[in-house]
C-alpha cells in the first residue's frame, strides 16, 4: 500500500498518479491510498482502510480472513473492511469500510504484519454475535478442529456482558471440534433439530480384526449406519478421478462390512433440510 504522501515524496506528480490509475498499474481502494495491481488485495485494502485512523483495529469478518479462520462465507467483490474504533472516534464510514465502536478488552488484540487485529477468541465472539446459529457453530467447530483455540473458555470471556449474548450461550453447547467441514456441522444441527442425535462424529469403522476400514463423518454404530457430507471438491475432477475411485472403493468396503450409507450435499442442507431428517430417520427405523 502506498499513500498519496509517499507517492509524492517519491517524486510522482498528481498527473502521473492519475495515469498509473488509468492504465491499471495502481488502483485506489480509499481516498489518499494506492495499491499496486497484483499485490495482495486483502492485506493491501486493510492497510489502506487503517491509514489515517488512529486507534482503529481490524475486526469482524475482515479479521477472520486475516487470521485464516475457516467456515467463512465466500469473499465477494469489494467486500467491506471491518474496523473497530473507540467510542469517542468520529464515526463516518467511507465507502468500503464498516466502522464498529468499542474498545477491545485486555489481551484481545494481536499484531499481524504490523496491523492491530482482534484476537481469534474476540473475532469469533464478534461473529457469533452477528451470525445465525448454523454459521456460528460451524465457525467455532472449525476453530476448535484447527487448534485456533484450545477450548471455548476465551470465547465465552469475550462474549461476557455483551448485548445479545444470552441467546448465544446455548449455541456453545452444540459446538463439536471433531467436525471437519462446515457442511458436516450444518447437517449435524439439522439432525439435532429433528431429534436425531449422531452416536459418533468422525467415527473409525473397523473390521473384526480391528483394522480401520474407513473414517466416516457421522455414525450410528448400533445400527451400522453412517452419514457422509459430500462437499463440492471432495470427489475430484475429470482431470484427477482418483478421489472418486477411492471413495467408491471405500463405500464398497463399508457395504461388505454391513454398513448402510446416507449422503447429503449443500443443496440438501439449503433447499430441503427436512429431507435429511426424513432420510436418516427412515434409515434408522429400517435397521
Amino acid at each position: 500500500m502506498v499513500t498519496y504522501e509517499q507517492a509524492r515524496g517519491a517524486g510522482l506528480t498528481d498527473g502521473q498518479l492519475r495515469q498509473l490509475v488509468r492504465d491499471g498499474s495502481f488502483f485506489r481502494p480509499f481516498r489518499g491510498t494506492y495499491l499496486v495491481t497484483g499485490s495482495d488485495h486483502l492485506w493491501g485494502r486493510v492497510r489502506a482502510a487503517l491509514h489515517g485512523r488512529s486507534g482503529a483495529v481490524v475486526c469482524g469478518l475482515t479479521a477472520a480472513r486475516l487470521l485464516d479462520l475457516r467456515a467463512l462465507p465466500l469473499p465477494i467483490e469489494a467486500e467491506p473492511v471491518h474496523l473497530l474504533v473507540p467510542d469517542t472516534a468520529r464515526r463516518v464510514s467511507p465507502r468500503g469500510v464498516v466502522l464498529h465502536t468499542g474498545d477491545p478488552r485486555g489481551g484481545q488484540l494481536v499484531s499481524l504484519g504490523g496491523m492491530p487485529v482482534t484476537s481469534v477468541p474476540r473475532t469469533l465472539a464478534d461473529l457469533v454475535l452477528g451470525w445465525e446459529r448454523s454459521e456460528a457453530v460451524a465457525l467455532l467447530d472449525a476453530a476448535l478442529h484447527d487448534h485456533q483455540i484450545p477450548n471455548l473458555d476465551a470465547v465465552r470471556a469475550a462474549l461476557f456482558g455483551r448485548a445479545g449474548v444470552a441467546g448465544r450461550y446455548p449455541w456453545l453447547a452444540l459446538v463439536d471440534g471433531r467436525a471437519e467441514s462446515a457442511l458436516e456441522s450444518w447437517i449435524r444441527l439439522i439432525l439435532l433439530d429433528g431429534n436425531i442425535r449422531p452416536e459418533e462424529v468422525q467415527y473409525r469403522v473397523r473390521d473384526p480384526a480391528g483394522r480401520i476400514l474407513a473414517r466416516v463423518d457421522l455414525a450410528w454404530p448400533s445400527r451400522k449406519i453412517y452419514l457422509e457430507a459430500d462437499g463440492v471438491a471432495f470427489h475430484g475432477s475429470p482431470a484427477d478421478p482418483r478421489p472418486l475411485h477411492d471413495d467408491r472403493d471405500r463405500q464398497n468396503r463399508l457395504r461388505r462390512a454391513g454398513w448402510h450409507p446416507v449422503r447429503f450435499t449443500w443443496k440438501d442442507v439449503l433447499a430441503r433440510p427436512s429431507y435429511i431428517v426424513r432420510t436418516v430417520g427412515d434409515a434408522l427405523a429400517d435397521r
